[in-house]
């Protein structure tokens, strides 16, 4: 996923709460939600810049997409970056 140039602002409570959550050193389930289009995807990335991380998405929601089709996208994804 391509970052963008677009200067990244105004989520400095969110970075803090990912990085104590990363510094407990203990297994964490973090979800993100929220509207569409209000930058949970860019803020993974800026969280991400640091680490190794790996990213994935999911196949979107369609008639056609069966849990076959999801779970090979998804095998897709590991073996482009890995």
């Amino acid at each position: 996923m391509e970052m963008r140039k677009i200067p990244f602002v105004g989520r400095q409570r969110e970075l803090k709460i990912l990085r104590e959550l990363l510094d407990k050193r203990a297994a964490s389930l973090v979800v993100l939600k929220g509207r569409r289009r209000i930058g949970k995807s860019r803020l993974t990335q800026e969280f991400g810049k640091t680490l190794k991380t790996y990213f994935f998405e999911g196949l979107p929601p369609d008639t056609g997409t069966s849990g076959h089709s999801q779970r090979e996208d998804f095998a897709r994804q590991i073996e482009r970056q890995l």
